[in-house]
Parts: structure tokens; C-alpha cells; sequence
């Protein structure tokens, strides 16, 4: 009888061990990891805008800014991005809630952003300007814009270009009448 209160006492000590040592309910929320990360910032970034998510019709690179909100949210903002064959200058304006992600990787997700494709100079646009196998909406010549733009992506060791590093690599989907997303990822 003294041997089975002695086991039961010690599987309950482990159990009560094993639940105080358990961290899955202690992991970062977004203000930490944007401190922990320094996610907030400039950074020099690739952005390719891709027929389908597959297809780059244009790339370049631009200077894109997050803020961080002090909410464990981060903006992700960019002015009149343009590149090679890209009849327009984009202009990107989202918020991206923070989460932790598998594997020393931090995970984002936006809504409702506004994503601006706007003529230089003001001018109309000629539809044979623009890239082959797109074909502007009726009425686009003036630029297309939208505030119905979602993002994804995550923040950690990714390789891109042969080299690995700490960078943002994400996907902007515009909410505008065209089948393209926008693939960014940071320089540094």
C-alpha cells in the first residue's frame, strides 16, 4: 500500500514537472518579436510583380519602410516603385499582424491595404504599353487602385539569390481586376 502512494505521489510529481516545463504556451507575441527581430525599419528590397504569382513581368529594387505599431502589428509601406517594362509606379500601404512561426521564423498576415498602380506624371497609359499576356481592365489607362490588398509572408534565414540571411520574403496580392501578386523580399 506505502509502495502505491509512493508511485502515485511520484507520477504526479513528474506530471506537475513536466506541465511547469512545457513552453508551448510561452512563446513570444508580435511586440516581442518585432523587438527580439528589429523588425521595424528601411530596408532594400526585391520587389517582382508576377503574372499569376509565377510569371515576373517586371523587377526591381526599392527602399520599403515597416513601422512598428506598438500593438505587435508592423506597416509595410512603399511609394511609386517602378520597374522595366511596368507602365505604372506602385504604391503600396498595409498592416500586418505578427505571430511566431515554426523554427525561429516570424509569420505575417495583412488585409485591407491600399495598393495604388498610378501613372508617372499623371498621364493615361497606352494598353499596348503594357506588358504582353496582360491585358489592362477597360478604363485602367488612368491606373488601377484598391483598398482590398492582402500580404502574407515571414521573416528568417531564407536564400535567395545564392545567398543566405535574415530577410523578409513576402507575397502582396493587390485587389485589383488583374491576376497579379507582388513578390518581396529584403536585400539585407
Amino acid at each position: 500500500m506505502i509502495k502505491r502512494k509512493q508511485t502515485y505521489g511520484l507520477c504526479l510529481l513528474l506530471g506537475i514537472l513536466v506541465l511547469s516545463c512545457n513552453k508551448d504556451n510561452d512563446g513570444m507575441d508580435g511586440k516581442e518579436l518585432i523587438l527580439k527581430y528589429n523588425l521595424a525599419g528601411s530596408y532594400s528590397a526585391r520587389i517582382t510583380p508576377a503574372f499569376m504569382g509565377t510569371n515576373p513581368v517586371a523587377s526591381g529594387e526599392h527602399t520599403i519602410y515597416f513601422d512598428d505599431l506598438g500593438d505587435g502589428r508592423l506597416r509595410l509601406h512603399f511609394e511609386k516603385f517602378q520597374a522595366g517594362a511596368m507602365p505604372f509606379e506602385m504604391t503600396v500601404n498595409i498592416v500586418m499582424n505578427v505571430k511566431e512561426g515554426p523554427g525561429h521564423t516570424v509569420l505575417f498576415e495583412g488585409s485591407n491595404g491600399t495598393f495604388k498602380a498610378e501613372p508617372p506624371n499623371g498621364e493615361t497609359v497606352d494598353p499596348e504599353d503594357f506588358p504582353d499576356g496582360i491585358q489592362l481592365p477597360d478604363g485602367a489607362e488612368g491606373g488601377l487602385s484598391s483598398t482590398q490588398a492582402t500580404i502574407s509572408g515571414s521573416y528568417g534565414e531564407i536564400e535567395k539569390e545564392d545567398q543566405k540571411a535574415l530577410r523578409y520574403d513576402l507575397k502582396l496580392t493587390p485587389g485589383i481586376p488583374l491576376p497579379i501578386e507582388i513578390l518581396i523580399y529584403t536585400k539585407n
